[in-house]
Parts: structure tokens; C-alpha cells; sequence
């Protein structure tokens, strides 16, 4: 890919995600008409259970990602999330009084924001626009959300410094990408298509992480390296997580469901895979005030 342009790699990055939007329906299994009250519903209910670990442990009493985002402070403020999906968190920020501009890539994904806002009646600014060029003016907003989504632009950079533009002084950005340095890239990646496969003997590295993550380009970054990043902010603290089930820990399906509760207590192995997503999490949540 490194021989693509910024301009090809955007429209393939696009068409990617217009082809296989946000709908956590990989393994087509969710078996609902789309644009219904109960697509959304099923939707809500994958993306908020696999993080409740990191975001809002008594889901559904908790409202999501309620340990990051103080709901009751941005009543009445201006927050902008960038790639808006299904419109899961843009919704949850309306619905707490939140003036909410939504955007994503791909008009799959406005859609699909746009309809659900029109069945809870909800207002919003939801736009197609590509966050390397954010349409907004300076310091115009208290709050920018992104999960899972600038990682995937041919250009994070941009991005990065679009929404230190937006934000005003004092405003954060919360963030979460993909983490290099995981237990799931090892595993994934490295072990089984790197060694095992032997990719390893044709492909590097960063491209077998590529093969083995959604998205058309997908950039995997070191603690350290999104530090540096989010270098123009004065302040950035960041946190490891992941998908709470970490099936993709070789026989941990079979230990959930043979030993967990009978052989190990529950709670030690909650403490595991807490100490294990903590560590050599996946995601890497960064919170960083301008």
C-alpha cells in the first residue's frame, strides 16, 4: 500500500466502509430488517456489551461509556463525534443534552444516523464529511468522540490536528485506536498467521495486522507513539482495553464455558482478563485536553 496515493487510499478506505458498515454483524447473525427500531436496538446492545469493561460496567443501568463521559457537564455544549457508525453514542449524547454534530466517511452511515434520530426524535447536525477536512470553524466545540475510526483514514495526522483545531481551549478529545503491542495482534497476527501460516516468510508485519483488521487501512500505534500524536495538546492520559469476551484467546471460549464458575471462580478469572485488556489491551483510549 505504500505506493497508493492519499487520494486512492481515501476512496478505497470509503468504499471499504460503505461496503461493511459499523453494524458489529461480522458473522452476519443479527437477522433484522435494517432501519428499525429493533436493528438499532440489536446493534446498541453488541457494541455496548463487548465494552463494558472499559466504559460502563452496570450496562444497561449505566449509560454508555458513562466512566469517560460526564453526560450532566455537556448539556447544552457542542460535541462532535467523528465517524458516527450506526449513530449508537451520537444518539446517547442527544438524548443527555448534548448539541451533537455527527460525521462519517461514508453516506451508508449517515443514513442509518439520520433515520435512527428520526425514530427517537432527536435533533442533530449529521453530515457526510471526511474528518481530514473537518467543515467546522476553530474552537467550536466542548467535546470530540471517535471510537474505532481515525486509525482507518489515509491520514490520522490530519485528523489529529482538524480536531485540535475544533476544540476549544480547555475542550477534550476522546479517542479510541488500535493498539500495536497487543495480546490480540500477537496472537492473531503474529503467532498464527505470522509463524504458523508463515506469512512471516512473504508479508511484513504491518500488513498481515492489516489482513487480520477490519477496514481497508488499518493503522495499529504504540502508547508512546500516540503520545506523540496528541503532542500539540497540554494534557494526554491514555488507557488500555478490549473486547470483554478476548475470544480470540486461544480455548478462552472453552474456559468460559466449561470451568468458569465450576473449576475457577469467576471473579479470578475477571481479574485475568482485566490485568490481560489493561496491559496488552487492543484498544488504546486516549483522552487528551487541549
Amino acid at each position: 500500500m505504500q505506493n497508493i496515493s492519499h487520494d486512492e487510499l481515501q476512496s478505497h478506505n470509503k468504499e471499504w466502509w460503505e461496503e461493511n458498515p459499523m453494524t458489529y454483524d461480522w458473522t452476519r447473525t443479527l437477522n433484522v430488517a435494517p432501519f428499525t427500531p429493533e436493528f438499532y436496538a440489536a446493534i446498541d446492545e453488541r457494541f455496548f456489551r463487548s465494552s463494558t469493561s472499559l466504559g460502563h460496567p452496570n450496562y444497561p443501568s449505566d449509560p454508555p461509556f458513562s466512566k469517560q463521559i460526564d453526560y450532566a457537564s455537556l448539556r447544552g455544549k457542542r460535541v462532535l463525534e467523528i465517524g458516527c457508525g450506526a449513530g449508537a453514542m451520537a444518539a446517547s449524547f442527544a438524548k443527555h443534552g448534548a448539541v451533537i454534530s455527527a460525521i462519517d466517511i461514508t453516506q451508508t452511515a449517515i443514513d442509518f444516523t439520520r433515520k435512527r434520530f428520526e425514530i427517537l426524535n432527536l435533533q442533530g447536525d449529521v453530515r457526510r464529511m471526511d474528518a481530514e477536512q473537518l467543515e467546522f470553524p476553530d474552537e467550536h466545540f466542548d467535546l470530540v468522540w471517535s471510537w474505532g475510526v481515525i486509525h482507518h483514514s489515509a491520514n490520522m495526522e490530519a485528523i489529529i490536528a482538524q480536531i485540535h483545531r475544533v476544540l476549544k481551549p480547555g475542550g477534550k478529545a476522546q479517542i479510541m485506536i488500535y493498539h500495536r503491542h497487543s495480546l490480540r495482534n500477537w496472537i492473531l497476527a503474529g503467532l498464527y498467521q505470522g509463524l504458523l501460516r508463515g506469512k512471516f516468510l512473504t508479508t511484513p508485519y504491518d500488513e498481515i495486522l492489516r489482513q487480520v483488521t477490519d477496514g481497508y487501512i488499518a493503522r495499529h500505534v504504540t502508547v508512546k507513539q500516540a503520545h506523540d500524536y496528541f503532542s500539540a495538546f497540554e494534557s494526554v492520559r491514555t488507557e488500555l482495553t478490549d473486547l470483554s469476551d478476548l475470544s480470540f484467546i486461544p480455548l478462552n471460549v472453552q474456559i468460559e464455558k466449561y470451568l468458569v464458575g465450576k473449576v475457577i471462580p469467576t471473579s479470578l478469572k475477571r481479574s485475568v482478563d482485566d490485568w490481560l485488556m489493561k496491559n496488552f489491551g487492543w484498544f488504546l483510549f486516549i483522552e487528551a485536553t487541549k
